[in-house]
């Protein structure tokens, strides 16, 4: 009897395989889209306090700028060439001169793309239903 039981493990093996490879890929994917996630928002939260605080407009993404400050919080995970999206509100915009300790709103958006073959797979098997790339988006305000 054990003689026709020698390929068994080999082919439970490879019937499981592909279910083990599958989660190992969605927890790499859940793991660093959580971890962009989280560092868009702490990269936007300082770059409101670094506007409220002392640093007024300039020109978008110089040196000692507010979007300068998100990117350098960042550690280059947001930039002005990857499609990151920089929105700066301050409470008095009205008054053409914001100034300091005045209420500042900035929204950071940063488009996401996906590092493994995840959602290839899950749009092979359900048609089309996971996007290709999505929207990181961070919103802080700070007086």
């Amino acid at each position: 009897m054990k003689g026709h039981q020698r390929g068994q493990s080999a082919v439970e093996f490879m019937l499981v395989l592909p279910f083990v490879l599958l989660v190992i890929m969605a927890l790499a994917e859940f793991g660093a889209a959580f971890y962009a996630h989280i560092t868009v928002n702490n990269a936007t939260s300082e770059a409101a306090r670094w506007a409220a605080v002392a640093n007024l407009p300039s020109d978008v993404c110089a040196t000692n700028s507010i979007q300068w400050r998100a990117r350098e919080m960042s550690s280059g995970f947001l930039s002005c060439a990857n499609g990151t999206a920089f929105a700066i509100t301050y409470e008095d915009a009205a008054s053409g001169h914001p100034g300091r300790g005045t209420s500042v709103t900035v929204r950071v958006s940063r488009p996401w793309t996906p590092i493994t073959p995840l959602p290839g797979l899950v749009n092979f098997v359900s048609g089309g239903a996971f996007p290709a790339t999505w929207n990181m988006t961070a919103c802080s305000d700070a007086r």
